[in-house]
């Protein structure tokens, strides 16, 4: 899937759902790329940069990843779309995919990405907030990192997916 949408980030693919995959819209721009796997982006919405070249604070919460693409997005403010892939060790997730912005509004994202994930929108919820989906085997995030606001997606191994869901299938309904 990572090379799916690196393909599609770098041009050399695009697929339907362009009317959500937009940089003035950075919610659906994040749907688009993380959950759909469906960007339409030319090539003066993205600009490749190294990991190294993310903002230090937002570097230092994404951790050392293995391989990955990154792009600075050609918005307002600062904005990054990121793919990481990182080592197979338990706890951690293998695949993250996201958005980080100071031009993105955190609760409109928040919003969105709870929409999607979980099928409505919690009032009063806090600043930061994550979903955990054990079927589709995510961790779905909106949080800061400095001052950048970021969503995210952060996939489960297949062992911490299935850990994941035994915990969910034995809570009483």
């Amino acid at each position: 899937m990572l090379t799916f949408l690196a393909a599609i980030l770098s041009g050399a693919a695009v697929a339907a759902g362009a009317g959500d995959a937009n940089v003035s819209n950075l919610p659906g721009l994040f749907e688009a790329t993380c959950l759909d796997g469906q960007a339409k982006l030319s090539a003066g919405d993205v600009t490749p940069i190294q990991f190294n070249n993310l903002p230090s604070a937002l570097q230092e919460t994404l951790g050392h990843p293995s391989s990955g693409k990154v792009w600075q997005l050609s918005s307002s403010g600062h904005s990054y779309l990121y793919i990481l892939e990182y080592g197979t060790a338990p706890g951690v997730s293998p695949k993250v995919c996201g958005l980080a912005s100071d031009a993105m509004d955190l609760r409109q994202g928040s919003d969105a990405l709870e929409a999607r994930v979980a099928g409505g929108v919690t009032r009063n919820k806090p600043r930061s907030a994550q979903w955990l989906n054990a079927r589709d085997g995510y961790v779905a995030t909106a949080t800061t990192a400095a001052k950048l606001n970021v969503l995210q997606i952060s996939w489960m191994s297949d062992a911490d997916k299935a850990k994941a869901r035994e915990q969910v299938d034995q809570l009483p309904r």
